[in-house]
């Protein structure tokens, strides 16, 4: 008899883990988001962009790792792209500036192929990102090169209309 209980118990308990386990996670907010849900794609636990490195996509990712201890596996086309394979991919892209995220240009704001960048704060229409790889003399000529290839740097610049925000749990 109690060795039917004890199975019940176990059995119980179990099932409560399994909905525990399959029910939508939410990760709270961080540094002022105001995103409540940051839905999550495949990762990985690797650079998918390796042989790209000094690119801003290379650059973003190796963020996102640092930031978060893993690859977005979808994120490996042109910059301008990336919103579109993350929404496409599950991961959560928004309009709004957010901490903890991926700016993502489109060639219509910088040329180019687009641009993106780690976004570290949110001030008002001022955001805060560390990036790799854009600046004046950005041409395809030049493999979209400039004084910063290979080498990040952080700055404070404005949220323009038109950028998308990809939400890195």
């Amino acid at each position: 008899m109690k060795t039917k209980g004890f199975v019940a118990a176990v059995a119980v308990s179990s099932a409560l883990s399994l909905v525990a386990a399959l029910a939508p996670s939410s990760v709270a907010p961080a540094n002022g988001d105001t995103a409540t849900n940051r839905t999550t794609g495949l990762t990985t636990d690797h650079n998918p962009l390796s042989g790209y490195e000094g690119y801003c996509t290379w650059g973003a990712q190796e963020q996102i790792h640092v930031h978060a201890g893993y690859y977005v596996k979808a994120l490996t086309g042109n910059a301008e792209d990336w919103a579109n394979q993350a929404k496409a991919a599950g991961w959560t892209v928004v309009g709004e500036a957010q901490p903890r995220s991926i700016a993502v240009y489109s060639s219509s704001l910088v040329g180019g192929v687009g641009h993106v960048a780690w976004v570290d704060a949110v001030n008002g229409g001022d955001i805060t990102i560390t990036e790799m790889n854009l600046g004046p003399g950005a041409t395809a000529a030049n493999g979209y090169r400039t004084a910063g290839f290979n080498e990040f740097d952080t700055r404070t610049t404005r949220d323009v209309p038109g950028m998308s925000y990809i939400l890195i749990p």
